[in-house]
């Protein structure tokens, strides 16, 4: 298997309090992106992978994207 190293910009602020915050739909997108990786890996006869490990763990990553998204949807409240 052939690695690429990926070079991404972290958005990190950081608040009034001085505590260093991520946006969450970075977060939710990473999350979302390395569980995509591994499902394409786990399509693939890729040495010592374990399919069916691989596509558990993509499935939980996608599974807590989609709760970070739900709880900061309710954490926004109404805008309307």
């Amino acid at each position: 298997m052939e690695f690429h190293e990926r070079q991404f910009h972290l958005p990190v602020r950081r608040d009034q309090d001085g505590t260093l915050v991520v946006p969450a739909d970075f977060v939710t997108g990473l999350l979302r992106g390395i569980a995509a990786t591994w499902q394409e890996w786990a399509g693939r006869d890729v040495p010592g992978l374990d399919p069916v490990t691989a596509l558990g763990l993509d499935v939980q990553l996608a599974d807590l994207a989609d709760q970070l998204d739900v709880e900061c949807i309710a954490a926004a409240g109404p805008t309307g």
